[in-house]
This record gives structure tokens, C-alpha cells and sequence, in this order.
């Protein structure tokens, strides 16, 4: 462990001790990381007798309606108190805007602690453990509690694995490396249960949402030789299932399926002047080049960003990136 680790992890720990309640905030549209990582540091401010809040902005995906004590993590949305925190953790955000309308909980010159493995990250935190070799949030948490001597109980295994599988597609993406996968079999070791883990939040499936994807699949159109495959969920397929944004979580991996396919985009409707695209991407694509076009971010393999129309020219703006992105890798 290097000097300047130890010295993060002290001041995360000293942050921590000098704390009575402690808010914890991850990104909006909340995911597996973001939910596991929470949770597993809620259980560690627990053991340290704090005072402690889970607030993010949207629903918890239906896939992880099993997670340890996920009913604590509370949407801003049903969120009253005036209650004031006296230390902030941000957790697998790689800025502020990304928490939505949960920003407006910060209060000025409060603490704040940020970790992430985003390589945008903006360092805004007062303590910074940003390390955007790592997999995911969920793997840098591991590291600090390992690194800590923190015990790490059934339940925070369950949550930190959870992480680590979700953000490296079950330990596919190129973000997985070596001290990942050591990392998920201590996880197991301490608890975590892979096989129950992986039933319940990729073979849990309601059947509408399985009727739903099966609509978006006949859907699928493909350029560039099948290089590129687009996949859309309209207001209409969205509203005839029954579906909410939180069911689409881990959809957009079916734009790889297929064998030729080197770049995906998920097109998602949320309302007529809103559009969710999620990108993803095989081998050295960096998708996260067309997000930052478009005010997103996130990794080179998977990205995101809102789009303000579903227009064609809008669309055909999208492809000509993506485009881009396979000519520029030949």
C-alpha cells in the first residue's frame, strides 16, 4: 500500500470518527454498484455507532429487490427532513451534477468524502479515493476495509460483490483485472453466495420485462456491417409493459449480442422530449468520447447521457458519432 493510500484512508477514517451523522449519496438512476457500495458503507458507519442516511434520486431497480437492507436507501423525491449531516459520502459519482436533484441536500462548507473509480472524476470531495484502474466502486471499498482491518460481514460481502459483478458485466469487461477476481473470492469467503446472487439479479426476470425485451430485440437495426447495433424502448412499449426506468437496468448489454457487434446504443424514452441512451462497447471503443458530446460520461466500455429529442436528425447525429468511433479503430 502506497503513502499516499494510507494517508486517504486515514483521513477517511479520522472524517468518520469526528462524525455524528453521516449522508450518503450516490448517482441518480441508481445501479449496482452505486446500491452496493452505499449500503456496504452504511453497514461500516453503522459498526462506528453513526447516525446515518441513504439518499439517492430515482427507484431501486426491481434486480435488486434482494440486497441486504435495501429498503433503506430512500429517493429524494419521498425525502422531507430538514435534518442537517455533519460529513457527506459520495460514492461512484464523478461529479456533483451527477446527483441530481439529491445536490441540494449538501449543505455549504459541509465534509465531503468522495470515492470512485470514474476517470472524469472532478476530485470535488475534501478526501479523494479516486482510483480509476479499479473496477468499481464496490472493489475500492473492499480494498479500504481490507486495508483498515474493518471485518466485513455476509451481508457487506453480498453488497460489495453485487457491485463488482453488475459493473464488470460478471467479470467481462476489460476493467477486470487480476486483484479483482482475488477480491470476489475473498467476498465469497466472508459470504457472499455467487450463484444466489447472480439468480436473483440476472434470472429473476418479470415476465412483462422478458415480453418488453423481447419487443426491443425484433427492434434491433444494425450498420457498418452489424459493427453497430441500435436498440430503442418507446413510450408506447415502455407504457404497454407496464415498465418503469428502473427495469431498464442491464438492457443495453443486449446491443453486443451479436457477433459482429463492436458498439451498442440503448435509445429509451422517457417522455416526448427526453431520450436516456446508454452506450456500450467491446475491445478499445472508448464510447465514453460520444457521452462527453452530449454532457455524459462514464467508462470507455459503458457511458451514458440524455438526449432532449428522439428526432431522426438527432439520431442520425448519434450514428455519425458512433460511426466515428468504429473508422477510428480500424
Amino acid at each position: 500500500m502506497s503513502t499516499k493510500i494510507k494517508k486517504t484512508y486515514s483521513d477517511i477514517q479520522k472524517a468518520v470518527a469526528d462524525s455524528k451523522s453521516v449522508l450518503i449519496f450516490s448517482h441518480s438512476a441508481p445501479d449496482g454498484d452505486s446500491v452496493g457500495s452505499q449500503l456496504a458503507f452504511r453497514n461500516y458507519l453503522l459498526t462506528q455507532n453513526k447516525d446515518v442516511e441513504v439518499i439517492n434520486e430515482g427507484t431501486i431497480p426491481g434486480l435488486y429487490k434482494n440486497l441486504p437492507d435495501v429498503d433503506s436507501v430512500r429517493d429524494i423525491e419521498n425525502y422531507s427532513s430538514k435534518k442537517q449531516f455533519d460529513l457527506v459520502v459520495v460514492l461512484d459519482c464523478s461529479n456533483l451534477a451527477r446527483l441530481g436533484k439529491a445536490e441540494k441536500l449538501i449543505e455549504d462548507n459541509v465534509a465531503i468524502i468522495n470515492i470512485d473509480h470514474h476517470p472524469d472524476n472532478t476530485s470535488f470531495g475534501l478526501i479523494n479515493l479516486v482510483n480509476e484502474v479499479s473496477s468499481s466502486t464496490s472493489e475500492i471499498l473492499t480494498e479500504y476495509f481490507l486495508g483498515i482491518g474493518q471485518p466485513i460481514d455476509k451481508n457487506t460481502a453480498t453488497l460489495l460483490y453485487t457491485g463488482i459483478i453488475t459493473d464488470t458485466g460478471r467479470f467481462r469487461y476489460e476493467s477486470t483485472g487480476r486483484r479483482t477476481m482475488e477480491l470476489g473470492g475473498m467476498l465469497i469467503e466472508y459470504g457472499a453466495e455467487p450463484r444466489k446472487i447472480c439468480d436473483d439479479i440476472f434470472y429473476a426476470v418479470p415476465p412483462s420485462i422478458l415480453k418488453m425485451t423481447g419487443k426491443m430485440l425484433e427492434g434491433s437495426e444494425f450498420y457498418e456491417d452489424g459493427k453497430i447495433c441500435m436498440m430503442e424502448l418507446s413510450q408506447d412499449i415502455i407504457k404497454k409493459y407496464n415498465a418503469s426506468f428502473s427495469d431498464f437496468d442491464g438492457l443495453a448489454e443486449y446491443t453486443l449480442h451479436t457477433e459482429n457487434a463492436m458498439v451498442g446504443a440503448l435509445l429509451k424514452e422517457l417522455d416526448d422530449k427526453t431520450v436516456k441512451v446508454s452506450l456500450r462497447s467491446k475491445s478499445e471503443i472508448n464510447v465514453s468520447e460520444v457521452a462527453h458530446l452530449y454532457g455524459g460520461g462514464g467508462h470507455r466500455n459503458a457511458s451514458g447521457f440524455v438526449m432532449k429529442s428522439t428526432s431522426d436528425t438527432n439520431r442520425k447525429e448519434l450514428l455519425d458519432n458512433l460511426r466515428g468511433l468504429i473508422n477510428a479503430s480500424v
